[in-house]
């Protein structure tokens, strides 16, 4: 089953430098809250922007086999789920005009997966059956749609009658619990 995208989450975010920590974390918020208002102005639902990572990342020059300390560097990443393929461009175009300095990729879905996977399935089963025919046919047997009905009974067997000192006479057998998973 094929099914065109109409939905493309979108990896953006902003990187931004700085000697101190806290001024790179507050350039970072600046320019954070100018993309998002203006994915907003777009119409870009809150429901559809996340943030996926934000992290600070410590900035070292080596030198002569020693780290030297240069600064901190701050990015924030979105995932951006944009509900309409084609104004997937315009989103990037926006968001690269609004601070937004990194990009990580996007990504193709369709709004209803299991519609789609349904028809998978259904596919699936008629193919099944076409190739239990071919075979049945090869080998001049009749295939009966018809599901068959399995009944499982127990029955008690005969057991041999020991006495009780015997049973505990008798080795114990090694059992082993494994794991569960």
């Amino acid at each position: 089953v094929k099914a065109k995208p109409n939905v493309v989450i979108l990896t953006l975010g902003i990187r931004t430098d700085d000697k101190n920590v806290k001024q790179a974390q507050e350039e970072n918020a600046v320019q954070s809250k100018q993309l998002l208002d203006a994915l907003k102005q777009l119409g870009i639902a809150d429901k559809d922007i996340e943030t996926i990572s934000y992290t600070i990342t410590p900035q070292y020059e080596y030198v002569n086999d020693k780290a030297l300390l240069q600064g901190y560097r701050v990015e924030h990443l979105y995932e951006i789920t944009v509900l309409n393929v084609q104004k997937a461009g315009e989103v990037y175009d926006i968001a690269v005009s609004n601070g937004a300095n990194v990009a990580k990729g996007l990504r193709f879905r369709v709004s209803h997966p299991n519609k789609y996977y349904e028809q998978a399935l259904i596919q699936a089963l008629h193919q099944a059956v076409e190739k239990a025919r071919a075979i049945a046919s090869t080998y001049n047997l009749n295939i009966n749609p018809v599901p068959l009905s399995f009944v499982e009974e127990s029955a008690q067997l005969p057991r041999e009658v020991t006495s009780y000192a015997t049973l505990h006479a008798q080795a114990a057998p090694p059992i082993q619990s494994g794991e569960l998973e």
